[in-house]
C-alpha cells in the first residue's frame, strides 16, 4: 500500500507481512507476528495510531483511513492464517488417533535451518516488538566504514593485518571485522529522515572475519548482531533495559546479568554485558574460562564522532550501540562447550540441535 503519509518502515513491514504470514507454521509463530503488527503495544498499529494523533488537521482523515484499512488488511491475514492452523491442528490430531502401528516410519525432512540461522533470526524476534528492522551491508568493506566512520583510530590493533583480513591486490579493501560498518552505513542512510521519523534504530545480523585461532570459544569466520537506537535524549538507563530485556526474553525471566565499565573507540561509555554461565551455574567451567560468567555483548552510548561522521548533530541526538556474539549465544541456549560442532557439519549434532531457539 503506498501512501506519502505512512512511515516508509510501516510500508516495507506492510509489504512484507504476506510472507511472513504464510511462513508461520505454528500458533506460537502467529502469535508473535500479531503482537508485532496489532499488538496493544510498541507494535506498528500502535505506533501509527500514535501517529494519527499528533498528525496535522487536515492529513487526520486521510491519514486515519490509510491506517484503518491497513489494520483491516493485516487482521484479516492473521485470522484467515489462523483458521487454516487450527484447521491443520485438528487434521494431525485426528491422524494421529488413527495412527497403524504396522505402517512404515514417515521419511526423515529433507533440510532445515542451520541452527545459527535460527538463533539470528530469533535475535530479531526479540527486538521487533521493540520498533527495530534489519538493515544489511556487505562482507567486503572500506577501511572508511569499517574502521573510519566508528572512531577507530590508525594505530588501533584491529587494524594491522595480524587482526584483519585485507585483499593483497585492493589494500583499502578488507573483510569486516565486526557488523558496525552496517551502522555507518544506515546512519548515512537514515540521517536525512532522522527528524522526520524522530529517531533511527535497526539491528545488523550477519557474518564477520578475524585472524582468530580455532578453539573451542573463537573462530575466524563468526556470526554478529548488532543493534542502534538514536533518539533525543537517550542515556545508559535506555541501554541497560533494551539489554536486560533482551537477555531475559532469551534466557529466561531468571537470567542473571551484569553490565561491567569497559572501553571501545565507537561508544562513550561503554560496557561489558555478562549473563552466568549455563553450563555451570557458576562454578566454573572451559567455557566461562573459570569465571562463572560469559561474557556475551559490549555496547555503550553511541561516540559523538560516530555521530557527526554520518551527518548527524551529536549536541541534539543521542544513541546506544550494542553487538553480539551469535555463536556465543548458541553455546549458552544449547548448552554446548565447543563452537567448532556447530561448523562441523555432524548430523547427529544438527538434529539435535533441531528443537532448540
Amino acid at each position: 500500500m503506498e501512501n506519502p503519509l505512512l512511515p516508509s518502515e510501516v510500508i516495507e513491514a506492510s509489504a512484507a507481512f504476506p510472507g511472513q504470514v504464510a511462513a508461520c507454521t505454528d500458533l506460537d509463530a502467529l502469535l508473535r507476528l500479531k503482537g508485532a503488527f496489532v499488538g496493544r503495544e510498541g507494535s506498528h498499529a500502535a505506533r501509527l495510531m500514535e501517529l494519527l494523533k499528533t498528525a496535522p488537521k487536515e492529513q487526520k482523515r486521510d491519514l486515519g483511513a490509510a491506517i484503518n484499512a491497513l489494520k483491516n488488511q493485516w487482521e484479516e491475514a492473521l485470522k484467515s492464517r489462523q483458521g487454516e492452523l487450527e484447521e491443520a491442528r485438528k487434521r494431525r490430531t485426528s491422524l494421529a488417533s488413527a495412527w497403524d502401528p504396522d505402517l512404515p516410519p514417515p521419511l526423515p525432512a529433507h533440510g532445515a535451518l542451520h541452527p545459527l540461522n535460527r538463533l539470528m533470526n530469533r535475535l530479531v524476534e526479540v527486538f521487533r516488538p521493540l520498533g527495530y528492522h534489519v538493515e544489511e551491508g556487505p562482507e567486503v568493506e572500506t577501511e572508511g566504514n569499517n574502521f573510519d566512520g566508528l572512531n577507530i583510530p590508525e594505530d588501533h590493533p584491529a587494524r594491522s593485518s595480524s587482526d584483519t583480513f585485507y585483499f593483497a591486490q585492493h589494500p583499502e579493501l578488507l573483510l569486516r571485522c565486526h557488523t558496525s560498518p552496517v551502522q555507518v552505513r544506515g546512519l548515512k542512510r537514515l540521517a536525512p529522515q532522522i527528524e522526520a521519523k524522530g529517531g533511527i534504530r535497526f539491528l545488523a545480523p550477519g557474518r564477520v572475519y578475524r585472524k582468530d585461532e580455532v578453539d573451542p570459544t573463537h573462530s575466524p569466520m563468526f556470526h554478529q548482531v548488532e543493534g542502534l537506537l538514536v533518539g533525543r535524549g537517550i542515556g545508559m538507563h535506555h541501554l541497560k533495559g533494551t539489554l536486560a530485556y533482551a537477555m531475559k526474553a532469551l534466557f529466561g525471566e531468571g537470567a542473571d546479568v551484569r553490565f561491567r565499565p569497559s572501553y571501545f573507540p565507537f561508544v562513550e561509555p561503554g560496557c561489558e554485558v555478562d549473563v552466568r554461565c549455563p553450563l555451570c551455574g557458576g562454578g566454573g567451567c572451559r567455557v566461562c574460562k573459570g569465571s562463572g560468567w560469559v561474557e556475551l555483548l559490549g555496547a555503550g552510548l553511541v561516540h559523538p564522532n560516530v555521530l557527526a561522521y554520518a551527518g548527524i548533530d551529536p549536541s541534539v541526538w543521542s544513541g546506544f550501540a550494542f553487538g553480539m556474539g551469535v555463536e556465543r549465544i548458541a553455546m549458552m541456549v544449547s548448552q554446548t562447550p565447543d563452537l567448532r560442532l556447530f561448523f562441523e557439519n555432524d548430523q547427529r549434532f544438527l538434529n539435535e540441535m533441531g528443537g532448540l531457539y
